[in-house]
């Protein structure tokens, strides 16, 4: 049984839904045992942005120098938000090798695949940081200076600049 749970739950996050159509029932009953979350944002504490602000955005394509490149459409309450000093709990991907971190990757969603970011590119924020973070697989309250990006040829969307650990509240 856990094997046809965990193989269930691999196929419905590489295809990326969360329902089959055949054995719908079956899934039902393995999901709906109170313990098992799949593809939650990490939770946002108070005074923290929630990810599915971030998240919720249009994504469009636009081919680019013979590349196709994701262009975000920001909403107001979004644009409200650039520029201003933010806090986003999240999961740390690192950009390189080494205990602490000055640049790194802060995502919504867990890291579960080294080829794909769950929760698509509005789902994780480029995190530059003036003093190393020590990385961590626990989620991490990040303070810093939110930015909307311009460039989008890196598949990024946002920024937090002058980032550092902070406290919940």
């Amino acid at each position: 049984m856990p094997f046809v749970k965990t193989f269930l739950i691999a196929v419905a996050a590489i295809v990326g839904i969360s329902k089959l159509s055949l054995g719908q029932d079956y899934l039902g009953e393995l999901f709906d045992d109170g313990e098992t979350q799949l593809w939650f944002p990490a939770p946002p504490p108070p005074g923290a942005v929630d990810w599915n602000i971030l998240i919720d955005i249009h994504v469009g394509e636009e081919e680019v120098d013979g590349f196709i490149q994701y262009v975000p459409s920001f909403p107001a309450h979004i644009k409200a938000m650039d520029k201003t000093t933010i806090k986003l709990n999240g999961y740390m991907v690192p950009l390189e090798a080494g205990k602490r971190q000055s640049h790194f990757i802060l995502q919504a969603y867990p890291h579960s695949c080294p080829f794909h970011l769950a929760g698509g590119p509005a789902g994780y924020v480029e995190v530059k940081a003036d003093i190393p973070i020590e990385q961590t697989y626990e989620p991490i309250l990040i303070e810093g200076h939110f930015r909307l990006l311009t460039d989008f040829s890196n598949g990024v969307f946002y920024q937090i600049t002058a980032a550092r650990v902070a406290e919940p509240g």
